[in-house]
């Protein structure tokens, strides 16, 4: 009767641990990393291993707003991208969702407006 007993609780806590491990793997696994971001960093030392130099288009950029600033482009463009990257970035993070709505709804609204707005369409 003890072996038995003994043999549950160890059962128990067997499944309770293989439990708990499962929730925390699934709680890990929501923080997700940027990709763009480690592009960025990957692609930068890929260049420098290669003997870009001074003509390495990534310059030591270590993220990918870093990147955009070092663009030789409008700034309409940079203004664009941006945008684009904050919307990513907030996508990655669950706690907010809210605030990506109102990105994403402020993009779509800046779209319209300035198809409406464009005589070559």
């Amino acid at each position: 009767m003890k072996t038995k007993a003994t043999l549950l609780i160890i059962c128990a806590f067997g499944l309770f641990s293989t439990c708990h491990a499962q929730s925390k793997t699934k709680q890990d696994s929501s923080a997700q990393m940027n990709l763009l971001d480690e592009q960025t960093k990957m692609f930068s030392g890929i260049f420098k291993l290669a003997g870009a130099g001074e003509e390495n288009p990534l310059a030591g950029a270590q993220n990918y707003l870093e990147l955009i600033e070092k663009m030789d482009a409008p700034e309409e463009l940079k203004q664009q991208l941006r945008e684009k990257y904050n919307i990513y970035d907030s996508s990655l993070d669950p706690k907010k969702k809210d605030s990506l709505k109102l990105m994403v709804d402020k993009m779509l609204n800046n779209a319209m407006e300035k198809t409406k707005n464009d005589p070559q369409q």
